[in-house]
């Protein structure tokens, strides 16, 4: 083991003579000029957030064009608007738990047993 003393500085040298002899100048950071991809660069290193928001643009406008006119018709978007419920009404309820420093994993669970229930209502029951 190495030993571990603290080491002062010697009796008599001052820090702040040394200090007063130093050079005072710093160093200056000269800015290049970007182009128009780093400028959209440093925007998105600025703004983590918005890439997923750029993707999800992306990936609509890609999903529209490989479908046609069928994604973006109103029968489509509302039937995805009914799907997507659900969930969002759970990861809301599962972001305000972890937002409150708590990990609730009950909630999937009692997504799982209900989404069960539901689907043998169904089937069995005719309930639709």
């Amino acid at each position: 083991m190495t030993d571990m003393t603290q080491t002062a500085p010697p009796r008599g040298q001052s820090f702040e003579h040394d200090l007063e002899k130093s050079d005072r100048t710093v160093a200056a950071f000269e800015r290049k000029k970007r182009g128009p991809l780093g400028a959209i660069q440093h925007g998105l290193h600025g703004n983590p957030t918005l890439v997923p928001v750029i993707v999800l643009g992306l990936s609509i406008a890609a999903f529209g064009l490989i479908a046609g006119g069928k994604f973006f018709s109103a029968f489509n978007l509302t039937l995805i608007m009914q799907q997507v419920s659900i969930i969002g009404i759970l990861a809301a309820a599962q972001s305000l738990i972890i937002l409150t420093a708590g990990i609730d994993l009950s909630v999937a669970a009692i997504m799982v047993l209900m989404s069960v229930i539901a689907g043998n209502l169904a089937v069995y029951m005719g309930v639709p």
